[in-house]
């Protein structure tokens, strides 16, 4: 018996990068929720865009935000991940000089922070995901800072610009994963969903045989490989689709909710 979902929200339930999805999607959750099973938005947005997906039952779900590195409850932060500031900084640094045509943002649990606040990153971020967002003129001047993911973005080939040297640099330093063609995510070693999956798991006594995940993209392999039950959307990466034991129809085609359905 399935006792906890947890959904990627990107490319999975909705259009990147949108707050638009199927009303029908709080309704059968809601009823998920009335039979007593969990259900976790676990994505790489910031806790505040979650929340507004998902308004109508903000306050009966759990979160994994930040790509894995904030887990947390409507009430209370359960765990977080944070990256040295010697890592982050040298992020920003190489970005800045290397990579002129990228841009980057660092996260918190509290809110995120990037320096050209009429970029096109910036008002993504702020205006169709939602985010709390600060414009900073001088990132690597902030000190005293929980920062639990640095993004390097690209509007659509983040992974092939960070391909020459970004990724060879950190990849032995960070947990590293494209999230959709614009992202690249780099958080704390030991940190990505599903290793917050398992931490939930273990923290409401649930197994994995009784978990479903559903993902479409390489920073969801690990939460589809380590669940009893699991969905790529058909619009997934194929190794993504190859690491999921089951294929749904894809986030345009409201294939989740399919599936979500068929627990009642």
């Amino acid at each position: 018996m399935i006792k906890l979902i947890a959904s990627d929200i990107d490319g999975t339930l909705v259009k990147d990068g949108t707050l638009a999805i199927d009303r029908e999607y709080m309704e059968v959750i809601g009823r998920l929720l009335d039979k007593g099973i969990i259900f976790v938005a676990c994505s790489g947005r910031q806790y505040r865009s979650e929340r507004k997906l998902f308004a109508p039952v903000a306050d009966r779900l759990l979160y994994i935000s930040d790509g894995g590195t904030v887990v947390r409850t409507p009430k209370e932060i359960l765990k977080v991940d944070t990256l040295p500031d010697e890592i982050w900084k040298g992020m920003c640094s190489m970005v800045r000089e290397d990579m002129p045509s990228c841009d980057y943002f660092i996260s918190t649990p509290e809110r995120c922070f990037a320096e050209d606040g009429g970029s096109q990153m910036f008002h993504w971020l702020r205006d169709s995901y939602g985010y709390d967002i600060l414009e900073v003129p001088e990132m690597l001047k902030l000190e005293g800072q929980k920062v639990n993911k640095f993004a390097v973005y690209h509007p659509n080939a983040c992974e092939e610009m960070c391909a020459p040297l970004f990724t060879p640099t950190w990849k032995d330093k960070t947990v590293m994963a494209a999230a959709g063609k614009e992202w690249m995510d780099c958080t704390a070693p030991g940190s990505g969903k599903g290793p917050s999956v398992a931490f939930l798991q273990e923290y409401l006594g649930i197994s994995p045989d009784e978990t479903c995940t559903f993902g479409d993209n390489l920073n969801d392999i690990e939460m589809l490989q380590n669940a009893g039950l699991s969905y790529a959307v058909s619009n997934s990466r194929p190794e993504v689709r190859a690491s999921a034991k089951n294929t749904c129809p894809p986030y345009w085609e409201n294939g989740v909710l399919q599936i979500l359905r068929s627990f009642l």
